[in-house]
């Protein structure tokens, strides 16, 4: 039922998103916006946290590939933001939350739609105030998340406005998901054959406005196969519950706890 109202939803959406709005110029859907994406260079901004930006940097070099890239400092975004002819991969915190953003440059109230900045996908990939390190060992697979994303987007509108969620959905049929962060981080080193690694991202503290993500990635191919947004308030809702467990195994997964 959820999922029937989500397609509905989107449904209706698109359909008013294609007609021109009263005194406005043509209005252009998100996967439309994006058409230029693998021609415009995007500039990985660099210039807070130094290990972590070295990982970003590194990952970036070795998993990068479907639009030119450029790094550049804090100032030159600063410079450059306002200009639809990049796009931005940034790290950003929000709610306790670290993010790896994608965003195209441009201007808030511009008429032309394709001059507007907006925000193409954002992936959660620790805790800002208490980052426990899988983040570095995931940072290739952040990547890759995010260009598979874009990929799509660029030819479904469905995917373009769904985010994230939209990559849900695959079998797990054969496939082995690890629980426990060190043998799923082993696997993903190794690239590890049908192996899946389960990850929590929440914040230091719950509160009403602060939300956890749990997601499973595959280790060889960095596929997002299950991406969830939960309400964060204990640390026990930052942990896969035995209900979600139980739902894995239903799409075909073998669950290994430890």
């Amino acid at each position: 039922m959820k999922f029937r109202l989500r397609h509905l939803f989107l449904t209706l959406f698109l359909l008013f998103a294609a007609l021109p709005a009263p005194g406005q110029g043509k209005v252009y859907t998100r996967k439309l916006r994006l058409a230029d994406f693998p021609a415009r260079t995007t500039k990985v901004v660099l210039g807070g946290n130094p290990f972590l930006e070295l990982t970003l940097r590194e990952a970036v070099a070795v998993h990068w590939r479907i639009s030119p890239y450029e790094f550049c400092t804090p100032e030159e975004y600063g410079r450059l933001a306002f200009s639809s002819s990049y796009y931005f991969l940034t790290l950003a915190q929000d709610r306790g939350i670290l993010f790896l953003i994608l965003s195209k440059g441009g201007k808030e109230g511009e008429k032309d739609q394709l001059k507007q900045a907006f925000e193409v996908v954002r992936i959660p990939i620790a805790g800002a105030d208490d980052p426990g390190g899988r983040e570095l060992v995931l940072m290739g697979a952040f990547l890759d998340i995010i260009q598979n994303f874009v990929e799509q987007a660029m030819i479904s509108d469905r995917t373009a406005y769904a985010g994230l969620p939209a990559l849900d959905g695959a079998s797990l049929r054969g496939k082995t998901v690890l629980l426990d962060p060190d043998a799923a981080d082993a696997a993903v080193l190794a690239q590890r054959k049908d192996a899946v690694a389960a990850l929590c991202v929440a914040p230091a503290d719950g509160g009403g406005d602060r939300f956890c993500y749990k997601m499973l990635i595959s280790a060889d191919t960095h596929e997002l196969l299950l991406f969830e947004k939960r309400r964060y308030r204990t640390p026990d809702d930052a942990r896969f519950s035995e209900d979600e467990i139980r739902r894995i195994g239903r799409r075909g997964a073998v669950v290994v706890r430890d």
